[in-house]
């Protein structure tokens, strides 16, 4: 996971050429003005949706895993909290078309998202967002799902 803001956005280009397109997406516009729901940045390699969402109590949050993309996550207006797990990962509910795993686990550690931050969570590392914060009431988010980059050497690959 990384958690920095967004004026730091770039300083991680170079790590993937789709996160790359995100982070000049972000960089070229005001983000606030998105419109609410999914706008297709590049194909299915790029999505953003924002919402407007009432957070919840860690208690009622499961965690959830993306296997084949990354999420880069800011809050538009408001703020909310994030849980990272540092443990063993128990998977309730896989929905592998959908890229998402939902389970539990023991041990994580918690941050705060708000206007001007970012969290980007990596490919099968289990996160939960959109968290109460103390005092803190709905918050409008984006959510930038980025799919990991495919290896050119994959292709190329030969079983011999």
């Amino acid at each position: 996971m990384i958690y920095d803001t967004l004026n730091n956005l770039p300083n991680y280009l170079g790590m993937s050429e789709n996160l790359d397109t995100v982070i000049e997406y972000v960089m070229a516009r005001d983000i606030n003005t998105l419109p609410a729901g999914k706008t297709r940045i590049d194909g299915d390699k790029a999505v953003v949706t924002v919402s407007t969402v009432t957070p919840q109590v860690s208690e009622k949050a499961p965690f959830v895993r993306h296997d084949v993309h990354l999420t880069l996550e800011t809050d538009l207006e408001g703020s909310e909290l994030f849980e990272v797990s540092l443990g063993e990962f128990s998977p309730t509910k896989p929905d592998e078309a959908a890229d998402i795993t939902v389970g539990s686990a023991g041990t994580s550690i918690a941050g705060m998202l708000c206007e001007g931050r970012f969290a980007l969570y990596l490919a099968g590392e289990p996160y939960k967002s959109g968290l109460k914060a103390q005092g803190c009431g709905k918050l409008k988010k984006a959510v930038f799902r980025i799919a990991l980059d495919e290896d050119p050497d994959d292709e190329n690959d030969t079983d011999e």
